[in-house]
């Protein structure tokens, strides 16, 4: 069954499938969350205020539209209404603590990854994780941060030469 088709069930409040499409989009509306928001527990509601305002507003998502991207952009406004409320900093190292413990190399690259973004200013890191672990195009970033393009590829490209600068520091 295909992404489409289960969000078709969704429509008609057919939940048959939800976990599917949870599982397949989690890892994308966690990250645009931990982008913003350091805090496990709060992560977690913030993920499923995400999911419930999805199946809220159902009827508003065009099917043509990235569903990853249409989910980033409901957690990362749902994560800034929250920031906007709360005003206080959490650390970085809660959210490595929250990621599962990696279970093969690819896993252990993603919290090596993480641990190198805490280094960057909350902005380059939460666009650097919509692009890279989110998988979305700067376009869409664009959008979700309300940012023009331009200065979302600046501050990409600016974020990348500083991580690359500091992994090869670490090399050494």
């Amino acid at each position: 069954m295909t992404i489409d088709d289960i969000i078709e069930e969704l429509r008609v409040a057919n939940y048959r499938h939800f976990d599917e499409f949870y599982n397949s989009t989690k890892k994308s509306v966690f990250f645009a969350i931990a982008a913003i928001v350091k805090d496990n527990s709060t992560i977690d509601d913030l993920m499923q205020d995400t999911y419930v305002k999805f199946l809220e507003n159902i009827s508003k998502y065009q099917s043509k539209t990235s569903i990853n991207a249409y989910l980033s952009t409901i957690a990362h406004n749902i994560a800034i209404n929250y920031y906007n409320r709360e005003k206080r900093l959490v650390h970085d190292e809660d959210v490595i603590d929250y990621v599962a413990a990696p279970d093969n190399k690819k896993d252990y690259k993603e919290i090596e990854a993480l641990e190198m973004l805490k280094d960057l200013d909350d902005q380059s890191r939460e666009i650097v994780v919509l692009h890279i672990i989110n998988d979305l195009k700067f376009r869409e970033i664009a959008k979700i941060v309300n940012k023009p393009l331009g200065t979302v590829l600046w501050i990409y490209n600016k974020a990348i030469k500083e991580l690359k600068r500091k992994a090869g520091a670490l090399d050494e």
